[in-house]
């Protein structure tokens, strides 16, 4: 297994936090449908929660995207460099 970074296990738990955050929020959106009586305070609390985890899983899945690009991308260039330096050395 390989070994992971601190910010892979920080996005990890996140990614966990928001999935958690999101099937509450479910539960609560369902649980205030079948009340009779609803108390328009906690709906809009459980409403805003599930939407704030779902903006926030939005935006981890680009915060990943852009860190593999940018691995990538750090890639490609200790590459083109070493590949300089051995032009320049011949």
């Amino acid at each position: 297994m390989k070994d992971m970074t601190k910010e892979e296990l920080f996005i990890n738990a996140v990614a966990r936090v928001n999935r958690y955050l999101v099937i509450m929020g479910i539960f609560f959106l369902g649980y205030f449908l079948l009340k009779k009586k609803v108390d328009i305070f906690l709906f809009f609390l459980a409403l805003s929660t599930m939407s704030y985890a779902l903006l926030s899983r939005k935006h981890l899945e680009i915060t990943n995207r852009l860190s593999v690009e940018l691995r990538r991308a750090k890639g490609a260039l200790a590459d083109v460099t070493e590949e300089t330096r051995e032009m320049h050395q011949a």
